[in-house]
């Protein structure tokens, strides 16, 4: 079960000292789908803060470690884990365009800004992995959970540079009966038609 309030400490603090993040991972698959097993947060930072992001948070009891210099940080309180992450799966980084999409929710005490669907589906349509499958059906679990009314406009351009990741997504979920309706044929057509000849 998350640790609601060490989570809500961090954010907090980064808050107090102006550093923008968005919550995205698991959690924020929580809000917009299913509510599956996780013990850390995902904090979506810009690169140019994440070195103060993890100082601040070391000078308030927290363990921190520069776990991969491309992508992910990670501070440590109380068995809580919570990721920094400045570039997250399919080029995700929080970039003015990813922030004004963003949703405020209340969780668990604190109102957090939270990725929105269509760019937490695009990180998880490059998530999936041998040792992460979980990813696609998060992401399904967010096309259900939405009842698929996402801005597929957004979606699709989000999508160019990585089409045929998130055509063999659609795909898929078109293929699964619990998923199938909530994927207008349109937007495949659009993305196919977006591939070079």
């Amino acid at each position: 079960m998350p640790k609601w309030e060490i989570f809500k400490e961090a954010a907090e603090r980064l808050e107090s000292n102006g550093i923008a993040f968005v919550l995205c991972g698991g959690i924020a698959v929580w809000v917009y789908g299913r509510r599956r097993e996780t013990t850390d947060v995902d904090f979506l930072v810009r690169e140019c803060d994440v070195n103060s992001a993890l100082e601040l948070l070391k000078d308030n009891g927290f363990d921190i470690k520069r776990t991969d210099l491309r992508w992910l940080y990670q501070a440590f309180k109380d068995n809580a884990k919570v990721d920094l992450i400045f570039e997250a799966m399919g080029s995700v980084r929080l970039t003015p365009e990813l922030e004004a999409h963003t949703q405020m929710k209340d969780l668990f005490g604190h109102t957090y800004k939270v990725i929105s669907p269509e760019d937490l589906i695009i990180m998880k349509a490059h998530s999936i992995s041998e040792e992460r499958p979980r990813d696609w059906y998060d992401a399904l679990s967010v096309l259900k959970g939405t009842d698929g009314q996402l801005d597929w406009d957004y979606l699709i351009e989000r999508s160019r540079p990585r089409l045929r990741r998130m055509l063999g997504l659609l795909f898929f979920a078109q293929s699964e009966p619990s998923a199938s309706s909530y994927v207008p044929d349109w937007v495949i057509h659009r993305l196919l038609a977006y591939l070079p000849a």
